[in-house]
């Protein structure tokens, strides 16, 4: 899994003409739990028809109960019906941003998750994910 999260970003981040240096990005052992643990959340829980986009400033001090509480967030969001906003929220000290998107059929995955460093952009990350997602980078 640990692969296969970072594959994930540099290939978005490549498309984008960035690399994970630039942008914050992290990837160590709590990084990648985290991101699998929503990524098997998101799988389940959510359409084939739809993606999630999530970005979490480091570093996760309390990843059960910050997965908890995203996991919370996205299926409220779910039932709510928002799909237009990005949601924001500060979870256990780390900054959280999570965009739904209409997910083309051709998407690999359901769910981009991205780890960056407190003083790093998580607009550029949401959009980036949101190009190569619609293809357009």
């Amino acid at each position: 899994m640990a692969i296969a999260e970072k594959e994930l970003a540099l290939k978005i981040l490549r498309a984008g003409g960035t690399s994970p240096s630039k942008l914050g990005l992290r990837f160590d052992r709590v990084v990648i739990g985290v991101l699998g643990d929503l990524r098997s959340f998101v799988e389940v829980a959510t359409p084939e028809t739809l993606s999630v986009i999530v970005t979490i400033s480091a570093p996760i001090r309390l990843p059960a109960k910050t997965v908890s509480d995203l996991k919370t967030n996205i299926t409220a969001r779910l039932a709510a019906g928002s799909r237009q906003a990005d949601s924001s929220a500060i979870l256990h000290g780390n900054s959280v941003r999570i965009r739904l998107l209409e997910r083309s059929t051709k998407a690999p995955t359901r769910l981009i998750g991205f780890v960056h460093n407190p003083d790093s952009a998580p607009e550029r990350l949401l959009d980036l994910a949101e190009h190569w997602l619609n293809g357009q980078i």
